[in-house]
């Protein structure tokens, strides 16, 4: 059982990790179509890299349990 417990914080780290990733390269496609004039690629590309940075950043927050 403890053993469970210490692969849940390694399993969430890499998940950061990967959601990070993701982001910035999804943020790097956007620019790279914004430079190319593809405005709609470009939407795509910055929303993707934007949601991903949000579900990294909301995994690393503490909630507050009420």
């Amino acid at each position: 059982m403890a053993e469970h417990r210490s692969r849940f914080p390694r399993l969430a780290n890499a998940m950061n990790i990967a959601l990070f990733v993701v982001a910035a390269a999804a943020f790097a496609l956007g620019i790279i179509a914004l430079g190319d004039k593809k405005d709609l690629h470009a939407v795509y590309w910055l929303v993707v890299g934007g949601l991903s940075l949000k579900g990294a950043t909301d995994m690393l927050r503490p909630r507050s349990t009420r």
